[in-house]
């Protein structure tokens, strides 16, 4: 089982990288691609809840 955990935590450490390059990133680019000076991104929330 604690290899799944492993596995999965890697994956979100890689995720959270990649997400982390995309911002760093999409910004300098946007005006090239788009003709826009600002590009607004919306990431939605998750709510998680247990019931008693």
């Amino acid at each position: 089982m604690d290899v799944i955990y492993r596995g999965l935590e890697t994956s979100l450490l890689g995720l959270t990288l990649v997400l982390g390059i995309a911002a760093l990133a999409l910004p300098s680019l946007t005006p090239r691609i788009l003709g826009a000076p600002e590009l607004a991104v919306t990431l939605p929330l998750l709510s998680v809840t247990a019931a008693h």
